[in-house]
C-alpha cells in the first residue's frame, strides 16, 4: 500500500481513539499534529507535534492548521461544550449571517459538525473520518463477540437500532436501551455510560429488566451527522459497564460504529457473556 505524503491534524478528545489514531496515521506515512481539546499525556510521540487547544477560540486553532500546513483534519474522541461554548461556535461559524439569524440557530451536536466545512473553506484541509486512516476499527455485520442471539433477540435488537436512529433524527443522542419492545431510556446529553447507569438503577430498582426479555443497548449513527464526527463508539469499559447494569446484549449500526480495544472488547465480552453483534439498519 503507498504511504500517503499528507500532513494530518488530529483533534484529540477524551477516550481512547486519540492515542490510536496517532499510530494508525504514522503507520500510514502522515506527518501528524495533535490539538488537545482536553488534557492528555499519552499523545507524546517521536515526530508528533502536541499543542493545546481551546474550542472557545476558532481564530487560533484555525492558525494552529495553516501554520502546520495541514491538508487532512481527523477528529478523535468526545468533546464536551458548554451551552454557552456552543453558541460562541456557531456564531462564529455563522459570522456571515444577520446577528439574528446566527443566534437563533441551533446549537446541537449534528449543527456543530457545520463547523467542519468552515475549517475547510479557511484552511484548505479535508475533514476525513478516523475510519478512513484505520479501517479495522469498523464494526462488521454479525456476532462480533459473546453469545449467539436467538431470532427474537434480533428483531430486540434491530428495534433498538431503529430507536437510536430516531433520538438521533432529534439530535438527542446515539442510543437507546430496550427490553424486547418496550423503550426504556434513551442517550442525552449525558453520554453513553451515563445511560447505561440509569438502565442499572432501573434494574435495581425492579422497574424493568425483571422479565423475558432481556435488555438490550443499541448505537447508530445520526443521520444527519457527517462521517468525520463522532461515529458511535464501544469499547471494552462499555462491555464492563453493561454486565454491571445487567444488559445482555449490544447492538452496533455495522459499518457505521467503531470498535476500541477490539482484542480487549472481544476478551471481556466473552468473559461476561455479553452478547455484541453488528446489524444494519436495512436489515429485516
Amino acid at each position: 500500500m503507498a504511504k500517503a505524503t499528507g500532513r494530518l491534524s488530529i483533534f484529540a478528545g477524551t477516550g481512547t481513539l486519540a492515542p490510536y489514531a496517532v499510530d494508525a496515521a504514522l503507520a500510514a506515512g502522515y506527518k501528524v499534529q495533535v490539538l488537545t481539546l482536553e488534557p492528555r499525556n499519552d499523545v507524546t510521540k517521536v515526530k508528533v507535534k502536541v499543542i493545546g487547544v481551546d474550542v472557545g477560540n476558532p481564530l487560533a486553532i484555525i492558525w494552529s492548521l495553516k501554520v502546520f500546513r495541514t491538508t487532512h483534519i481527523v477528529m478523535a474522541g468526545g468533546i464536551h461544550l458548554s451551552d454557552k461554548t456552543r453558541e460562541g461556535l456557531i456564531r462564529f461559524a455563522n459570522k456571515d449571517a444577520p446577528a439574528a439569524s446566527a443566534s437563533a440557530a441551533p446549537v446541537g451536536d449534528a449543527t456543530l459538525a457545520a463547523l467542519g466545512s468552515v475549517l475547510k473553506k479557511m484552511t484548505g484541509a479535508a475533514l476525513v473520518g478516523i475510519h478512513e486512516i484505520a479501517p479495522e476499527l469498523l464494526a462488521p455485520k454479525g456476532t462480533i463477540a459473546g453469545p449467539e442471539l436467538s431470532a427474537d433477540e434480533i428483531g430486540f435488537a434491530q428495534f433498538a437500532l431503529q430507536t437510536a436512529r430516531a433520538i438521533g433524527a432529534l439530535d438527542i443522542g446515539q442510543a437507546a436501551i430496550v427490553s424486547g419492545h418496550r423503550v426504556l431510556a434513551v442517550e442525552d446529553i449525558g453520554g453513553t455510560d451515563a445511560l447505561i447507569a440509569r438502565a442499572g438503577e432501573l434494574k435495581r430498582l425492579g422497574l424493568a429488566g425483571d422479565g423475558a426479555a432481556r435488555l438490550i443497548l443499541a448505537k447508530a449513527v445520526k443521520p444527519q451527522q457527517p462521517s468525520f464526527a463522532d461515529l458511535p463508539a464501544i469499547g471494552p469499559q462499555t462491555i464492563a459497564n453493561c454486565a454491571e447494569a445487567g444488559i445482555a446484549a449490544i447492538a452496533v449500526e455495522a459499518d457505521n460504529s467503531l470498535l476500541l480495544q477490539r482484542a480487549d472488547l472481544v476478551g471481556a465480552a466473552n468473559h461476561l457473556g455479553v452478547s455484541v453483534v453488528g446489524l444494519r439498519l436495512t436489515d429485516g
